[in-house]
């Protein structure tokens, strides 16, 4: 890891110890995620403010690793970009803690890819003009294309022609993405599943679309919608190897906010 210093960053989560003090997880710009502790944190208003929380970018001002541990210090924390509104709309707020969950799950430690803050900052910009499946789409597929493991959706990965992906192809998350028709029979693993041709186009187009634009969702049907979703949420609970407890989060907020119409 480099030297100790001032950086901006994100909260992943933080833990109490003791009566006053805090263990951070931190995505940092200078040395990815990190874990540190706040000593005093729940208890001092001048060297943490609010800068502590999950949705608030902050400069982290890093002291060297405890003596015999694995921990950081952090003496210091400015909060320089708060989105915290967005904790004020349930959905948004459940999407935000599915970012982090995965940049908190999928990121190795102490491996600093600047590109990586930048996509969480720009997925809370465009959750602040209302939540959007298609950010959220395009969120997962950059962040696992930073993280070297990208969803291959334009060829097969199974026989690798760009060709027959639209009738009767199918997404193996375990192989990396959509499998042609000729190829489908080989893919039997769990998670695999059909993958409509829209829905494949559409993951094509959020992938190479900045998070907050529009456009596109109008014309894509629901059950193209879930069927790109589903291939998503496969593709990463693979990678992370266990349930998301985000995932469930949004599950209930959306499930209330039916129940409540």
């Amino acid at each position: 890891m480099s030297e100790p210093g001032t950086s901006d960053g994100v909260v992943l989560r933080t833990t109490a110890v003791g009566e006053s003090d805090l263990v951070v997880m931190l995505y940092t710009r200078a040395h990815g995620r990190v874990s540190a502790i706040a000593r005093g944190a729940r208890s001092s208003r001048r060297r943490f403010g609010g800068a502590l929380g999950m949705l608030i970018v902050s400069d982290h001002v890093l002291g060297r690793r405890l003596r015999g541990g694995e921990l950081w210090s952090l003496e210091r924390a400015i909060a320089i970009h708060d989105r915290s509104a967005l904790a004020a709309d349930p959905i948004a707020l459940g999407h935000a803690s599915y970012a982090l969950e995965l940049v908190r799950e999928l990121t190795p430690e102490e491996t600093p890819d600047p590109a990586i803050l930048d996509l969480v900052i720009e997925l809370w910009d465009a959750l602040a003009t209302g939540p959007s499946p298609r950010a959220l789409r395009g969120f997962e597929l950059r962040l696992c294309e930073l993280l070297g493991s990208a969803v291959a959706l334009d060829r097969c990965v199974g026989c690798g022609r760009g060709d027959d992906l639209d009738d009767g192809a199918v997404f193996d998350p375990a192989r990396g993405g959509v499998v042609c028709r000729r190829c489908a029979p080989t893919s039997r693993g769990l998670g695999v599943r059909p993958l409509p041709a829209a829905a494949r186009r559409h993951l094509l187009a959020v992938a190479a679309a900045p998070l907050g634009a529009g456009g596109g969702d109008g014309e894509l049907g629901d059950d193209d919608r879930v069927a790109a979703r589903d291939a998503m949420l496969a593709f990463v609970g693979h990678l992370v190897g266990k349930p998301l407890k985000s995932v469930a989060f949004v599950a209930q907020v959306h499930a209330g906010l039916t129940t409540r119409r």
